[in-house]
């Protein structure tokens, strides 16, 4: 066991928010979230048929939404996919993916009513501390190579959450750490296709998957996984890691708090969080689609890359174009949920679509800033500009309890949302939450 895996399997065990209020409340906050998108990916029809595909699968572990039961790996596939199809889970900047979708997606399919959730939300922060710092590490280069950092860190981060919340040995957290990292993998180019949030499924499915082949099957895995001579971080992106880095910086103060989560009021990529606030800002002074001539959208450089659907040709591929969200604002006054669901964006959109400029023109910003500046040239000749930088759901301006029943009550209820966020955020009763988790899908609602 090389000195660098043995120091990152030693701080996952070590994880524990007994005296870390912060760290605590931001995690009942991220499962709500988590839940919201889960939730509200279950009622879309892709996710639907793969849950009735898995009727076929029999086992002893409850599916969020619905009414049967599947094996463990394929529940956690489930929730992995349902929760990052709408793309309407949080993201983290050193990541530049989704964390908790993959985290709670296994760390769900592996719980049950004699767990309690002070060790399930210490293993969510053990997995979310792995996924940052790696991703530190290899990012922005690594998105920009084309991978997709949810799928490729992701086995990894809900691999060291499983070893914690299970209270593994620490061979036994290395091990499962190297079949998490032997299992990275997913292409950037699949945005918007049902395949990009199928990684999030398949990424929280392998660490289940490779918990039982650990222990119910005794495979074995190398013991070195980091080490700096043929790793998995050298492997993938040819970097090493310094002694220390992972101990230095392990819970400083913790990567859900800094750079935080980004948690969003609408299925459509993080990226263009802060673009869109400042389209709405403009239309709430009177700035209208049809009044516009010239659409400018200013990014730091290399910060547009996630948005790479310029002219998007259904609604899937729209989650992640800049233009087609704007434009929604700029015609409706809001953005319309239902239109990233359309097989081919609206007529008017295309025709837009030529006012539209993304330029990348303004300095350059550390990771975890997210800058989007709008100026709009009128066609009367006036110049409109705005930039906001910090709009609900940004990481210091996270979710309030109201919003985060919304959010839930989107796919549910709200009397079953209303109950369900009231335990997530006040309550340490795991079993009541256990039995209101699936108490949706057995309709008892």
């Amino acid at each position: 066991m090389d000195s660098i895996t043995k120091e990152l399997a030693e701080l996952i065990l070590q994880t524990d928010i007994a005296n870390r209020p912060d760290l605590e409340i931001q995690s009942r906050r991220a499962l709500a979230d988590y839940l919201g998108a889960a939730f509200a990916g279950l009622k879309e029809k892709p996710v639907q048929k793969a849950a009735c595909f898995l009727q076929g699968y029999l086992g002893n572990t409850p599916l969020l939404g619905f009414p049967w039961k599947t094996t463990a790996e394929k529940a956690a596939f489930l929730n992995g996919f349902a929760s990052h199809y709408l793309d309407l889970d949080d993201a983290q900047a050193n990541l530049m993916g989704h964390g908790s979708t993959v985290i709670f997606s296994a760390l769900l399919a592996l719980a049950d009513d004699t767990g309690n959730s002070h060790d399930f939300l210490s293993a969510y922060v053990a997995g979310s501390e792995v996924e940052g710092l790696l991703g530190k590490l290899i990012n922005p280069a690594h998105k920009k190579q084309g991978w997709h950092p949810t799928a490729t860190l992701g086995p990894i981060g809900a691999a060291a959450a499983i070893a914690r919340w299970k209270k593994l040995s620490l061979g036994d957290t290395v091990q499962l750490l190297s079949l998490g990292a032997t299992q990275s993998g997913g292409l950037g180019l699949e945005a918007g296709t049902d395949t990009k949030p199928l990684h999030s499924g398949f990424a929280a499915s392998h660490a289940v998957w490779g918990y039982f082949l650990l222990k119910e099957c005794g495979l074995t895995s190398s013991d070195s996984v980091f080490n700096n001579n043929d790793g998995w971080l050298k492997t993938i992106s040819g970097k090493e890691i310094s002694a220390g880095y992972f101990k230095e910086q392990w819970l400083q103060p913790g990567q859900i708090l800094s750079p935080g989560l980004w948690m969003k009021e609408h299925p459509y990529c993080s990226a263009a969080i802060t673009g869109t606030a400042a389209v709405k800002a403009l239309y709430q002074e009177g700035v209208r689609m049809d009044a516009a001539e010239d659409i400018i959208f200013h990014f730091p450089p290399g910060k547009s890359t996630s948005l790479h659907y310029h002219k998007p040709l259904t609604g899937q591929q729209g989650r992640f174009s800049m233009e087609f969200v704007a434009w929604q604002v700029l015609t409706y006054g809001d953005v319309q949920d239902d239109l990233f669901k359309q097989e081919e964006t609206p007529k008017a959109f295309l025709e837009a679509q030529p006012h539209f400029y993304i330029v990348e023109d303004l300095p350059p910003v550390s990771q975890e800033v997210r800058q989007i500046r709008v100026s709009i040239l009128l066609k009367d000749g006036t110049k409109v500009e705005k930039e906001v930088l910090h709009p609900p759901g940004a990481p210091d301006r996270p979710f309030n309890k109201e919003e985060l029943i919304h959010k839930v009550a989107a796919g549910t209820s709200l009397a079953f949302a209303d109950s369900l966020v009231d335990v997530l955020m006040e309550s340490k009763d795991w079993a009541l939450l256990q039995k209101l988790l699936y108490s949706w899908g057995a309709g008892d609602w």
